[in-house]
């Protein structure tokens, strides 16, 4: 069962507060349980619009009652600015109440936090004492990182490959991925890697849920440029899984295409995937459309910059006149001239104006 589908039949519940009235007063007479569901469920848009910002104000009053589960979970809000704006420092204080308050779990998520801010030694404590308290997820992080090298002179590869060939064969996604990816780089672990890749099909066909995505975004990285029958179905198979991270759906999506079609071909349908790209996603997109094919990226632009008001003329594929003209406009409007004197078909000014254009919500 998906988290979307667990927070719905949770929500619907709920039935000692009106689902119009969503302040923190209201909360107050639900469970704390109740109190969680519901500021997921604004988070989502269950049964309800979609409001980040109440979610993040009604998990923050949760975890400020002490509630150790809307602890953890407003520190990852914080990390991904979820209802307000991404601070880790912020998300780093309520993970450590959670922790104090004696989530053992929450010490993985802790730990990824260090590690993406230097802080190795740390992040090595905290996923030794999730490990002893048996967390797997800890135990299986902390085996990658030892085999990656990631604790710096702290780490120790030969331990790191053992336990990861351990929770590989034990069907650990995370594990199988960072295995079945040293393999195809020419590193050795004592399992057998077609096992290991069908096992991990497995997995994405049987679940629908987190587990299944992530194999299936495993794949199909791994995967990516092989373009014999069989694989190429299999990956239009696994870019359809229902759990598939949005990023991912795009940007597989696209190298799927461009593997399957011409360069005429591919155009439309670059621009068909793009358009239909989340606004997070958006900018990733359209890159990706630019590093397979400036002609298509120039086609999707013309689309985008029209659907926006402005006037291209006719969708050539072609960084013409007219293009030109609009893109200038664009950047004057929005506020990155600087950027987009580098050149229009630069990386950096290419991620500018993509971050401008998802910002822009299409014209009617």
């Amino acid at each position: 069962m998906t988290r979307r589908l667990l927070f719905a039949l949770s929500f619907a519940a709920l039935t000692a507060t009106p689902l119009a009235d969503t302040s923190v007063f209201a909360m107050q007479a639900l469970t704390e349980k109740e109190r969680y569901a519901k500021a997921e469920a604004l988070r989502f848009g269950i049964e309800m619009p979609q409001d980040t910002a109440a979610a993040f104000q009604e998990m923050q009053a949760l975890a400020k009652d002490g509630n150790a589960r809307a602890q953890a979970r407003l520190a990852y809000y914080h990390l991904k600015g979820i209802g307000t704006s991404v601070d880790p420092d912020a998300a780093a204080l309520w993970y450590q109440a959670a922790i104090e308050a004696g989530r053992d779990n929450v010490r993985t998520s802790y730990a990824k936090l260090l590690m993406s801010q230097g802080q190795t030694a740390e992040a090595l404590t905290q996923l030794n004492v999730a490990s002893e308290a048996g967390i797997e997820k800890a135990q299986a992080l902390r085996a990658e990182y030892h085999y990656l090298g990631r604790f710096a002179e702290a780490s120790d590869k030969p331990f790191g490959r053992a336990e990861l060939t351990r929770f590989a064969q034990a069907g650990d996604v995370a594990s199988m991925k960072v295995v079945l990816s040293a393999m195809q780089q020419g590193a050795e672990f004592d399992v057998d890697p077609d096992v290991l890749t069908a096992q991990m099909l497995d997995v994405a066909r049987q679940d629908s849920g987190k587990a299944g995505g992530k194999a299936a975004e495993a794949l199909l990285r791994l995967w990516r440029g092989q373009d014999d029958a069989q694989t190429l179905a299999l990956r239009a198979e696994l870019v359809a899984h229902a759990a598939l991270r949005g990023r991912a759906r795009a940007e597989e999506g696209l190298l799927l295409a461009y593997d399957t079609h011409d360069a005429r071909a591919f155009r439309p349908l670059a621009q068909q995937i793009v358009s239909e790209a989340s606004d997070a996603d958006y900018e990733r997109a359209l890159y990706v459309v630019s590093r397979l094919d400036k002609n298509a990226f120039v086609h999707v632009l013309q689309e985008e910059l029209r659907t926006r008001g402005y006037r291209v003329g006719p969708t050539t594929g072609i960084f013409n006149t007219r293009t030109m003209r609009a893109v200038v406009w664009f950047c004057q409007d929005t506020g990155i001239q600087a950027e987009c004197r580098l050149g229009p078909l630069r990386a950096k000014v290419i991620k500018a104006i993509a971050g401008e254009l998802a910002k822009m919500t299409p014209s009617a």
